[in-house]
């Protein structure tokens, strides 16, 4: 029977190998009766990670996990803060059926109770410059935004990055990868991540652009280090330009690097218009990558409008073999220009242990944080990243993935 194939692929997982199937009687009578039914193929390996397949590949089920377990000493102003254990907790159900260009995406967080729908979407793509997503998606504002958590250098992604990021939402993208560009163009619904259905009268529009003249970058933030067995290029340059708007319920659902939660508070309704840039140097041992951010806001609460500007940068140098790296990280954010004491700073170092890069990696960080006091900044319908005072903590951070 069908279900004996399907119990023995999974007792031989393990392997990673073509497991035979298993002759019967009754498997003998139905080829006979012309129900030739392909074997399965089941176990490890680093494309598709633990999976079940048919020989054919049109048909694939695949589990994983992303997560961050971490020891996180937080101080405000000298005092202790509370801390979480992870910084995220994901685990993942993903796919193609039919086609292998038609393939399925379901993702939860567990780090931030109750569990909710992180990701679930479908993509058609059946050639590389041409695909579509639909469901409730990462929207692709900022490349550092659009990448893994195991892609990135840091333990989580760049405040800054955070702030003007449009989030998770619902909604369908147009994507495409050509020699020397990658683009993404979609309409969602603004609504917040853990709603169940989008809001009347609510959209955001987001566009991406990113070019790569050297032909394309290595893998996310760690190019060098995934590289492997492989030669990496000696010197790749790449940029993007990008920006989105929309008419939204202004949410702090942005993740906190201090308190390592989403947050989600209502804060009213919000217009917006975001332009951005990045640049990314990868050379051999060295990289840098960051961000700039140009924003107009429309608090439609009777505040006036106002303009908002922030940037990151990272730079890194992995200095034993593929396996130690030493990175620095630099942020800062005017949430307002019309605010005279808003300004955001922050100054992160950080050392990590790529045992298996990106399956497995240790990383231990160092952050200090200054928020002014921004007064008047609730009146004004502007959104303060983080708590006023200076901040320090040291991060501790195992990174699985697979």
């Amino acid at each position: 029977m069908g279900w004996m194939r399907v119990a023995a692929v999974i007792a031989g997982m393990g392997s990673g190998l073509l497991l035979p199937t298993v002759g019967h009687a009754e498997d003998d009578d139905e080829k006979k009766e012309g129900e030739d039914k392909p074997a399965l193929v089941g176990g490890y390996d680093e494309k598709n990670g633990f999976h079940i397949q048919s020989e054919d590949g049109n048909y694939l089920l695949g589990i994983g996990l992303q997560a961050g377990y971490k020891i996180e000493p937080v101080f405000l102003d000298g005092k202790a803060e509370s801390r979480t254990a992870f910084s995220f907790l994901r685990p993942i159900m993903r796919g193609n059926i039919f086609r292998p260009w038609i393939r399925f995406w379901t993702s939860l967080e567990l780090a931030d109770p109750p569990i909710y729908l992180l990701d679930s979407y479908v993509e058609l793509q059946p050639v590389d410059a041409v695909g579509v997503r639909a469901g409730q998606q990462y929207t692709p504002l900022s490349r550092h935004e659009s990448w893994g958590p195991q892609q990135i250098l840091f333990p989580e992604f760049a405040a800054i990055a955070n702030y003007y990021w449009t989030g998770r939402d619902k909604g369908v993208t147009l994507f495409g990868t050509m020699e020397h560009l990658e683009y993404y163009a979609g309409i969602y619904g603004g609504s917040p991540l853990r709603t169940n259905r989008s809001e009347a009268g609510k959209y955001q529009l987001n566009a991406r652009a990113t070019f790569f003249p050297m032909g394309k970058p290595g893998y996310g933030e760690l190019p060098y280090i995934m590289s492997g067995d492989e030669e990496p290029p000696p010197l790749n340059v790449s940029f993007t330009l990008q920006g989105a708007g929309g008419e939204v319920d202004q949410v702090a659902e942005n993740f906190n690097p201090e308190s390592g939660v989403f947050q989600i508070l209502r804060e009213g309704e919000h217009k917006f218009v975001t332009g951005g840039v990045d640049l990314f140097i990868q050379a051999r041992r060295f990289s840098f990558f960051g961000e700039a951010y140009l924003s107009r806001n429309n608090p439609m609460n009777g505040a006036p409008n106002f303009t908002s500007i922030g940037a990151w940068f990272q730079a890194d140098y992995v200095f034993y073999r593929k396996v130690l790296d030493f990175a620095v990280r630099l942020s800062f954010l005017d949430p307002s220009f019309e605010l005279s004491d808003d300004l955001l700073y922050i100054v992160e170092g950080q050392v990590a242990w790529f045992v298996k890069a990106p399956h497995l990696a240790f990383k231990l960080r160092y952050q200090l944080a200054h928020q002014q006091p921004a007064n008047g900044a609730k009146e004004a319908g502007v959104v303060i990243p983080t708590d006023v005072g200076t901040s320090q903590l040291i991060t501790l951070q195992l990174n699985l993935a697979f």
